[in-house]
């Protein structure tokens, strides 16, 4: 992956876990991870350029990975059914 990408849209992909490559993509702002089957964001916070990061209906993620996400990321919109 060009890890000069901004923008991800990997919504709807069954998704299990984060690829390593995916948090190699340094320079992304936007990033659409929801209807996936994730059960960590682990690595997330890596990405410090984020400003949005969507993650609805991921049914295993739980309150407090979002909240240490959050943390981590400050500058970012985080977008969950659990807001």
């Amino acid at each position: 992956m060009n890890p000069s990408v901004q923008e991800r849209h990997l919504n709807r992909n069954q998704l299990t876990e984060l690829s390593t490559g995916l948090v190699r993509l340094n320079q992304l702002t936007n990033l659409n991870l929801d209807d996936n089957k994730l059960t960590s964001v682990k690595g997330l916070g890596k990405l410090t350029h984020l400003k949005r990061l969507d993650l609805d209906n991921y049914s295993d993620r739980t309150k407090a990975q979002i909240d240490q996400l959050q943390k981590a990321l400050p500058k970012c919109k985080v977008v969950s059914d659990h807001d």
